[in-house]
């Protein structure tokens, strides 16, 4: 389950920093940009509590 989590992590932030970067060469709109930014924060909660299992367990 762990890696899962941090698998998905990983392709989310991924994916949200391609489209953030897209919205600055691209200057698209705002609310995508901040659609993106909250993107790689949930992705970045998933990878830490992904760390935290993985810790707990051992």
């Amino acid at each position: 389950m762990e890696r899962f989590i941090f698998l998905f992590g990983i392709l989310v932030f991924f994916f949200s920093f391609i489209f953030f970067v897209m919205n600055f060469i691209g200057d698209y709109d705002g609310v995508a940009m901040v659609i993106s930014v909250f993107a790689m924060l949930n992705a970045s909660i998933a990878i830490g509590v992904s760390e935290i299992l993985t810790r707990v367990k051992n």
